[in-house]
């Protein structure tokens, strides 16, 4: 039995639709693909930096805690200059380099991530270590900024998960949610 010109056409329609709609949603597939691996890039890179500046940060502590003691001020002019301020320095290159991956603009996370940045900015300022207890203070600050660090990661991530809507799809569910409206209309 030989297939009718219907059959012929319907195969061929569909081949068509196929095609078009492979045409459409492949690159939209590579395409989101591509800004997942940048986003995880981005984070992998942001938690590579805040860890290695709250060891650098702690390092830093003890190094002015220890010639913060020191009386003889030559002494102590050396060691700042010779110790305290490169891991001052460096320190300061890993927060710059953190503050530029946040967008400086209004958006729905501005509030959050500049108390987290103003967090990291405190852990180079010996003046918010409490002077009972430094070592106590400054343990609590870096904690607090690890946990803010936490959560900008995990909402990061949560939007590097969320796969996008491709624009073709999101058009087919309004025309069928704009027909199905349409028919309960009187």
């Amino acid at each position: 039995m030989r297939p009718t010109p219907d059959a012929y056409f319907a195969t061929w329609l569909i081949g068509i639709l196929l095609a078009i709609f492979v045409a459409f949603v492949a690159p939209w597939i590579s395409h989101s693909t591509k800004i997942s691996e940048f986003r995880q890039a981005w984070i992998n890179d942001l938690r590579s930096d805040i860890a290695e500046y709250v060891r650098l940060t702690e390092k830093w502590f003890r190094a002015y805690s220890e010639i913060n003691d020191l009386t003889d001020p030559i002494v102590k002019g050396d060691r700042e200059r010779n110790e305290l301020f490169p891991l001052d320095n460096e320190a300061k290159v890993i927060l710059y380099r953190i503050r530029l991956r946040f967008s400086p603009r209004d958006n729905q996370n501005k509030i959050e991530d500049d108390r987290f940045l103003q967090s990291l900015d405190d852990l180079l300022n010996p003046g918010r270590y409490a002077p009972p207890q430094p070592d106590i203070s400054r343990e609590k600050l870096a904690n607090s900024s690890v946990e803010q660090a936490r959560e900008i990661l995990k909402r990061e991530w949560e939007v590097t998960k969320k796969i996008p809507k491709h624009p073709f799809f999101l058009f087919i569910k309004n025309k069928i949610r704009s027909l199905r409206v349409s028919r309960r209309m009187p």
